[in-house]
């Protein structure tokens, strides 16, 4: 749901060149290296916030961000107690971990103090779009900013040389405008409604597994609607092509050489290949000049953004690889953070039949006959404001969505009494931030647990006989600097209107044409499991944490 492309990216992503530039300085450097900086380090500490401890220095908290990065956040947490400023090292980079609401503003404001230009130039571009030296230098040499306005001291930056405004305005004028949004979103609806109708017949019980389900039948038409569907029938194996490479993303970014370990090269370049055989098809065959060409969704491209990002991208004369990276960027963003969080609210729903009562109940205030082919629908727009689905939705983002976001320091700024410097690089903690007690606490419902009514309010409301009842109403438990799932700033996810979406009309269909119950919860094989799904550990870090237990539900379409 976080789009890769822009501010959310899974952390790993945004450290490769950092974890590539610790390695060549410490073996090259060695201990001298090591001493010269812990010198360095221990004699300005008194000018500097806490640290956080590290065993052996610029190198036990490195490898534990990597490979135990629960445990690292906790420790995280537990220093960032009573202080909105810390630091730690990553090899020989220092970072500062920021947060408060009051920083959180700052880190999110508009007023060009942070950015995450770099991280997109010494990682993104060369790793995920393979896009060469020479045309990432591009994006280097433009200082003029993202925005529409040039930043200061850059007016005078041709338009055809503001590569970041373009870059952002490709992304976020396709993805988040209603005139583009609503008609994708339909033929999502139509795309998934046709799955369902042909598998499961009206009246027949089935089993099926919440997360099997999600992987290929909601995965399958999410991408079918973004892309169009010749992706898949120019690659019939395209749906396995992409979850090898979401198995290896993590591996391929940290920039292990390819003679070392060569598999996550492999899924990428096999992924990749895929997109590429796509998008040389959809730009031979769509017709330029044509009655499509500001429709907002067609079968070659798919949706609108697919097609203007290959548009702009072949204009602004990049490689054909470097528009299939970045659509392949755009897919696994949509993928990697939206289909866990719809597995985790169907499982949050399957569990509780309670809640999956009054959440189909509320869903059903937004049906009706269409009038055109006397079928039964509901109203999308009015299903993603439902005050109980929202809660649900934000809750599950709350819980599930575990990264840092990054920034690099542009101009400088005070925290707590310290002045971090042009050049600095932070990290903003969610996992702080959204498991803060004294934010999201509440009687009886610790931060720490999925509470599906954490974010209503009850009104009264009166009738027009005069009875009183009580109206749920969305309101979120605590402030937007301590919530912020898609990231922020000039940045922020702009898929993040698609992605919510797409999730409240995968529910909307499945609670509102299937009558479902919990059968058991499984391991990830299959297997019976003793007890109901966490957090899976493993992705902590790195963006949407998928459910590390399965579950078996046994539904019936009703419609």
């Amino acid at each position: 749901m976080g789009s890769l492309s822009n501010s959310t990216s899974p952390l790993p992503l945004a450290l490769n060149a950092d974890e590539q530039w610790s390695s060549k300085l410490l073996a090259t450097c060695g201990l001298a290296a090591i001493t010269f900086i812990a010198v360095s380090s221990w004699l300005s500490s008194s000018k500097e916030p806490p640290s956080l401890w590290d065993k052996v220095p610029f190198v036990s908290n490195t490898l534990q961000f990597l490979t135990n990065n629960e445990l690292f956040m906790k420790r995280t947490i537990k220093l960032l107690e009573g202080r909105n400023l810390a630091k730690f090292w990553l090899g020989p980079i220092k970072f500062y971990l920021i947060t408060g609401p009051q920083n959180m503003q700052t880190l999110f404001g508009r007023g060009n103090r942070v950015g995450n230009e770099d991280i997109f130039v010494h990682n993104v571009f060369p790793v995920l779009y393979k896009m060469p030296k020479e045309h990432v230098q591009r994006f280097a040499d433009d200082k003029s900013g993202r925005g529409k306005v040039p930043a200061p001291g850059f007016e005078k930056v041709p338009q055809e040389k503001r590569f970041w405004a373009s870059y952002e305005h490709v992304h976020t004028e396709y993805l988040a405008r209603t005139a583009y949004l609503k008609p994708v979103i339909e033929v999502f609806r139509g795309i998934f409604s046709d799955v369902l109708e042909h598998n499961f017949k009206v009246g027949e019980s089935n089993t099926i597994s919440v997360i099997g389900f999600c992987k290929h039948e909601v995965t399958e038409s999410a991408m079918k609607t973004l892309l169009g569907p010749t992706i898949f029938e120019l690659n019939p194996t395209f749906l396995d092509a992409f979850w090898e490479f979401d198995d290896n993303v993590f591996m391929l970014t940290l920039g292990f050489p390819k003679w070392l370990y060569s598999r996550p090269y492999k899924a990428h370049d096999r992924y990749l290949g895929m997109i590429e055989n796509y998008a040389k098809s959809a730009k031979a065959k769509f017709d330029w000049d044509g009655p499509q060409r500001d429709s907002p969704w067609e079968p070659h491209f798919g949706a609108r953004v697919c097609r203007e990002i290959a548009k702009w991208f072949t204009e602004a004369d990049f490689l054909d690889q470097s528009v299939s990276g970045a659509l392949g960027a755009l897919l696994f963003a949509q993928n990697s953070n939206t289909i866990p969080t719809t597995m985790w609210m169907i499982l949050e729903l399957a569990r509780d039949p309670v809640l999956l009562k009054a959440v189909k109940e509320e869903v059903a205030t937004t049906e009706f006959i269409d009038s055109e082919t006397g079928q039964r629908s509901f109203d999308i727009q009015k299903l993603a404001t439902l005050p109980l689905l929202q809660s649900v939705f934000t809750e599950t983002l709350r819980l599930r969505m575990n990264f840092n976001i990054i920034r690099q320091v542009k101009e400088p700024f005070t925290v707590d009494g310290f002045t971090l410097k042009k050049g600095s690089m932070l990290q903003a903690p969610m996992m702080v931030a959204h498991h803060d007690e004294a934010v999201w606490g509440s009687t009886g419902h610790p931060a720490s647990v999925f509470w599906a009514e954490r974010h209503i309010k009850y009104l009264e409301d009166t009738d027009d006989f005069g009875n009183v009842t009580q109206k749920r109403t969305f309101a979120m438990a605590g402030r937007p600097s301590s919530y912020f799932p898609f990231g922020g700033g000039p940045p922020v996810c702009p898929g993040r209107h698609f992605s919510k979406h797409e999730i409240m009309t995968t529910v909307g269909l499945m609670v509102s044409k299937f009558e479902f119950e919990s059968i058991e919860w499984t391991q990830l094989d299959g297997s019976p499991s003793d007890r109901m799904a966490s957090s899976d550990q493993r992705y902590c870090g790195a963006g949407a944490m998928p459910p590390d237990r399965d579950m078996k539900i046994r539904w019936k379409r009703i419609w």
